[in-house]
Formats: structure tokens, sequence, C-alpha cells
């Protein structure tokens, strides 16, 4: 597990520095690789990360949120929603951690949704086979 998550660091920090786009942020893609076999729970995270987006989009019309506290506010939201989604669905919809749909969706706000998404599934993908390559 380390070892994708090393591996997954490293590729995502070398794509963010020649493309200038950020793979969901640094961690992401490593745990999207490493969950890979597990669709649902790449779905959850990618649903609950628009649906953070949303919400600041919503909190951002009656809030001042800037730096720090929109991330932070972002991170609460990712973990509320989950929280939430799985009293209310009775676990159906799962995702990958409870900080994940958070950072995903700063990053879909910052640099928007299609470049974010198709960088990560790039960048997931990468680690993925290189992580079956090395091993």
């Amino acid at each position: 597990m380390n070892d994708i998550l090393f591996l997954g660091i490293i590729l995502s920090l070398i794509f963010a520095e020649f493309t200038d786009l950020s793979p969901g942020g640094i961690i992401v893609p490593a745990y999207f690789a490493m969950y890979a076999y597990d669709w649902k729970r790449l779905a959850g995270t990618v649903i609950l990360s628009l649906l953070c987006v949303a919400v600041l989009r919503l909190f951002s019309k009656y809030m001042i949120l800037y730096g720090r506290r929109r991330y932070a506010v972002y991170l609460m939201t990712g973990i509320l929603l989950k929280y939430a989604a799985g009293l209310i669905g009775g676990g159906a919809l799962v995702s990958i951690g409870s900080l994940i749909p958070g950072i995903l969706g700063r990053e879909m706000e910052r640099q928007k949704i299609a470049p974010t998404l198709i960088s990560l599934a790039l960048v997931t993908l990468f680690i993925r086979l290189v992580y079956i390559l090395v091993r």
C-alpha cells in the first residue's frame, strides 16, 4: 500500500510539473489507483466531489470564503456529505476516504471539472500500469 502511495505522489508531481494541470491533488490519484478495482467507490468519490463544488458555490453567495478557510470548508463538506450519504443511502454511496472528496472538489473548482477529471483518469491509469509493471 505504501509503495503505490509513494509512486502516486511522485507521478502526480511529475504530471503537474509538465502539464500545469493538477490531477485532483497530489494524493488523490494514488488513492484512485489503489481502489481502481472498485468502480462504485470511484464513482461515489466523484459524485461527492461534484456535490462539494455545488455546496461551496451556494455557500460562497452568503459567506466570505478564501484561502485556508475555503479549503477547510471543502474538507468539512466532503466529510459531512459522506456521512449524510451513508445515513440516507444505507451505504449505497461509498467513497474513498473522508477527505478525498473535499480535496478533489477543491481542485475541480480551481481548474474546472473536465480538465481535473481527465488528468485524474490519466494519472490514475499511469500509476496503476507502472505499479503492475514494477511489482
